[in-house]
């Protein structure tokens, strides 16, 4: 049983009676009484409350996605004839963020009814939710019984996928502007030949194909499309840099998102994918390959990835690079360049490699350190920050500078903007035959 307002509200009413019966005895037995028939109230309220045949059963999405607003269900069915007032609280796993508040409603006699609330995850793995807690209020308003309704169950939080399923419902013929993305179409600046098709205004003389224009007695453009069955190697930073919170998720969030949404475009085009996650050593590895299987065993791979706090070890990881990937390769690297020592490790290893390959580095611009600077300082302590902020700004920008020479290619965007920046970088590798 727990008191409801009401009901407080009514024994501080009777606490001015009973000051007053200390000066006039006579008021006791009338206050007793009161006090009485208000306690008699209230176990007659908990009684009828109890007695509310009442159901509840929760339903989640198969799949929840990191830092995604997650919509659960909440079934209610009311079996008895009275209409009851509730207030509904799941208990949510401290990995998942939501309203604290009670969600209240009134449920009509011989109802059912669905409540809905959004939960946001801010870690990927394998979660566990807890029951469902159900208050039902008395008809007379005085206090509330609580029940507890079993509903315990696991979710597993995956990484943001939107952009792939987005992308899947797409043509790849389909001009992507709504979101944000080059045509995925196969024809246009490339090394390999497609097809022949009829003069269009607009098109270049180099692609006239002068023999069969000759042949059909009509101009006839040569249609090339990007070469297939390329390899693309993701290499995702799992070091403690990464851990560092950007917009609510974590360094490796967005970049395993971006990672991921690249994989799937990479995998739809024909090309041959492979990862690597890396940090002070090689955590995990798998050889390039096509085709939906390899981007399922990518993102079962990528699904666990936990930042770990250790310094990275680039040259680890390209020296296993070097070993392993014979074939001419575009290496994305998304990684973080805040810790200067750290960066300045993997300058000579990316020059090395990019003599083979096609690096590319990625990384998620440090918004809290830019918004810092907008605002001008208020004292003393904050002027220092200001400085901190502006001397790691700029320490970063010439890091980016000394990386981004000798072949390597860079892109270091906002989180919001990281999975279409690489998506549309790879696209244009791919255009201009550089693989």
């Amino acid at each position: 049983m727990i008191p409801s307002g009401r009901l407080w509200a009514f024994l501080c009413l009777l606490a001015i009676p009973a000051v007053v019966a200390g000066f006039i005895g006579a008021l006791w037995p009338v206050l007793l009484t009161v006090d009485a028939l208000l306690l008699a109230l209230g176990a007659l309220d908990f009684v009828l409350a109890r007695e509310a045949k009442l159901k509840v059963s929760r339903e989640l999405p198969g799949k929840l996605s990191v830092g995604v607003a997650n919509r659960v269900l909440l079934h209610l069915v009311n079996r008895g004839a009275r209409t009851v007032s509730l207030a509904v609280k799941d208990d949510l796993p401290v990995e998942l963020e939501a309203d604290a508040e009670p969600i209240l409603l009134t449920l009509a006699g011989s109802s059912r009814a669905t409540v809905t609330y959004r939960a946001t995850p801010t870690k990927r793995g394998k979660f566990e939710f807890g029951d469902v807690n159900l208050r039902v209020r008395g008809p007379l308003g005085l206090v509330w019984h609580q029940r507890v309704f079993k509903a315990a169950e696991s979710v597993a939080v995956y990484p943001d996928l939107r952009g792939a399923s987005r992308l899947l419902l797409s043509d790849a013929a389909l001009d992507l502007v709504n979101l944000g993305l080059r045509k995925l179409r196969r024809d246009g600046r490339g090394t390999e030949f497609a097809r022949l098709r009829d003069y269009a205004q607009g098109d270049s003389i180099r692609e006239v194909d002068w023999k069969a224009s000759a042949r059909r007695s009509k101009p006839v453009t040569r249609v090339m499309e990007s070469e297939r069955s390329q390899s693309i190697l993701i290499c995702v930073d799992a070091g403690r840099s990464m851990a560092a919170r950007v917009d609510g998720l974590t360094k490796l969030d967005h970049a395993v998102n971006a990672a991921l949404f690249l994989a799937f475009v990479a995998v739809r085009n024909g090309d041959r994918v492979g990862l690597v996650v890396f940090a002070d050593g090689v955590k995990a590895y798998l050889a390039p390959g096509s085709g939906r299987a390899q981007y399922r065993k990518i993102v079962d791979t990528l699904y666990s990835a936990k930042p770990h706090l250790t310094y990275v070890d680039y040259l680890a990881l390209f020296k296993e690079l070097n070993v392993r990937l014979m074939r001419r390769s575009l290496l994305c690297v998304f990684t973080d360049f805040l810790d200067e020592d750290q960066a300045e490790t993997m300058v000579f290893p990316l020059r090395r490699l990019a003599r083979r390959h096609v690096p590319l580095c990625l990384s998620v611009k440090d918004t809290a350190l830019t918004a810092l600077l907008r605002t001008p300082p208020p004292g003393p302590e904050e002027a220092f920050q200001h400085a901190v902020a502006s001397e790691l700004l700029s320490d970063r920008e010439q890091m980016k500078a000394k990386i981004g020479q000798g072949g390597v290619q860079m892109i270091d965007v906002h989180p919001e903007e990281l999975s279409l920046a690489a998506v549309n970088r790879y696209l244009e590798i791919k255009a201009r035959g550089t693989l």
